[in-house]
């Protein structure tokens, strides 16, 4: 995984401490990113992580931490790695090292999101907004998604019976699901 998928993925995690203390981390397995404050999701594709376990829910404030100490957009597409050295769990990116205790929970799978969204004809769906959102939570995934890819241009928002989302591109490798507002 890169350091930008970090960055992406905490974008959509709480910005206060949330109750459902497993919200605040970032759920990485060996073929993904996935971060969550309930209702965004931003879920990437990285393939091939190399990590010491199945799944790790790093805190936000060690992936916070690595980023402020490699420090700005060129160093987005760095390497990052999780080890487990001496019984301790490392963020490493470059030269600096984040030593961290994983969130101790079962992280929601979005399968029933995500699997969904896949195989949604996208085309039939743009700009047919079925849901009534929360403007500032797709404000914050487009900006997101943005700076991921560098430029201002806003994504296309899409739409489907659970949910709206961005996919920036159509190999599926980044979604960023906004859910609806309840009534």
């Amino acid at each position: 995984m890169k350091l930008k998928d970090l960055r992406l993925a905490l974008s959509a995690t709480p910005k206060k401490a949330d109750i459902r203390y497993y919200l605040n981390g970032l759920n990485i397995t060996k073929t993904h990113v996935t971060g969550s404050n309930g209702y965004l999701l931003c879920h990437i594709n990285t393939y091939k992580n190399d990590i010491p376990d199945d799944n790790i829910i790093i805190p936000v404030e060690t992936v916070k931490a690595i980023l402020k100490k490699v420090g700005g957009k060129m160093c987005d597409n760095f390497e990052v790695g999780i080890l487990l050295i001496n019984k301790q769990y490392q963020l490493q990116c470059m030269d600096q090292i984040e030593v961290f205790k994983p969130i101790n929970h079962i992280y929601p799978e979005f399968k029933k999101i995500i699997e969904p969204i896949k195989v949604n004809n996208h085309d039939e769906n743009l700009n047919k907004i079925q849901h009534q959102f929360d403007w500032s939570y797709v404000s914050i995934a487009n900006d997101a998604i943005c700076k991921y890819f560098g430029d201002t241009t806003p994504k296309r928002l899409y739409s489907f019976y659970k949910a709206g989302y961005f996919m920036p591109s159509l190999d599926n490798d980044i979604i960023y699901v906004i859910m609806p507002m309840r009534n």
